[in-house]
């Protein structure tokens, strides 16, 4: 900021984070705020919330909503002063985008060539699904879509083990062609892929990590629910393949995971292993800490999501069925869980 200010001499400092509001890891917004000096406003986006403004110090901080559901206003009062502008006053809304707002004709007129082409590339065949796939309860049980996601990142990592999240539960596709449209839908994020030195601690460290997604079953029967931890944002929940394990929720946060397994035998927590993971895990985000300071093997030339497209069109075919290498028990709270997905909104 301050080789900024000495060479820019900017009258008007605004920062674009991809954080939430807080002191470090993932959400630093507020210790940026606190601690780098020069900055007048910062606009982030992070944890799918909405903040219309708030003061931290001097600073002010907007979080307009995710994909692209409201948009921040900020307006900046300038005085006029010899050589040089003064802030004198700054305020911020946010301005919900609704299916009645009208877009701008000459933004989508620049964008219409690029849009058509993206459009048309979306529409690619890429491969078959042998039947129809349906990711709704992949944060339940074992899916062949997430199946799907694993088998590129153990190819191209030439991982022993994959962690993955289902980013999009709302993804279907029906028994036929697949195209790039969706997956793309089926992977969201611009990830790269990393294979990391890891071993059998890492690997169970980093399950019971994703298993704070789920609550401890309330009675013996885990038959009552809630059992989702609203605290943990669903794509913060990673399935491992290459392991075969089980969850139980009748155990407390970070005792959770069983009969964990690889290749048939119960995995040593001193093994060596080579990890499939995305960039964003490897920097050791949302309490994945296991993986911030793993050796790097390797690192994809292309994002996550190209990735795919390339293996399935060389492949030509997604998978039919999982392989159930793990399962939430016991399962009357997989069942508690199930109804729970389907009741959500």
């Amino acid at each position: 900021m301050k080789e900024l200010r000495q060479r820019e001499r900017p009258d008007l400092v605004v920062a674009a984070v991809h954080a939430g509001l807080g002191e470090g890891g993932e959400n630093m917004v507020s210790g940026i705020a606190s601690q780098v000096s020069g900055i007048d406003a910062i606009v982030f986006g992070h944890s799918h919330q909405r903040q219309a403004g708030l003061r931290i110090g001097q600073v002010l901080a907007v979080q307009p909503q995710n994909w692209g559901a409201s948009l921040a206003r900020l307006d900046f009062e300038m005085e006029k002063q010899p050589g040089r502008w003064k802030l004198a006053a700054k305020r911020s809304a946010l301005i919900p985008v609704r299916r009645e707002t009208q877009a701008d004709p000459r933004m989508l007129e620049l964008a219409k060539p690029y849009h058509d082409l993206a459009e048309r590339y979306l529409d690619t065949p890429v491969a078959e699904a042998p039947a129809d796939l349906d990711s709704s309860l992949g944060r339940v049980e074992d899916t062949a879509l997430v199946d799907a996601i694993h088998a590129v990142q153990l190819h191209y990592a030439k991982a022993d083990v994959s962690f993955t999240a289902l980013f999009n539960p709302r993804v279907r596709v029906p028994k036929g062609p697949v195209t790039v449209r969706q997956i793309a839908a089926l992977y969201l994020y611009d990830n790269d892929l990393y294979a990391v030195e890891g071993d059998g601690k890492m690997v169970k460290d980093a399950l019971e990590n994703a298993a704070r997604f789920y609550l401890s079953c309330h009675d013996p029967a885990c038959a009552g629910g809630p059992l989702i931890n609203r605290a943990i944002m669903g794509y913060n929940y990673d399935m491992a393949q290459g392991v075969s394990y089980e969850v139980d929720l009748t155990r407390p946060a970070g005792q959770r995971i069983r009969n964990l397994a690889w290749r048939g035998r119960p995995l040593d927590p001193g093994r060596k292993l080579r990890i499939a993971v995305n960039n964003y895990r490897a920097g050791g985000s949302a309490g994945y800490d296991m993986f911030r300071n793993a050796r790097i093997l390797w690192r994809s030339s292309d994002d996550l999501r190209n990735l795919i497209v390339m293996y399935y069109t060389e492949k030509r075919r997604l998978p039919v069925k999982p392989d159930n290498n793990w399962r939430v028990t016991p399962e009357s709270a997989r069942r508690t869980l199930e109804a729970e997905i389907r009741r959500a909104p």
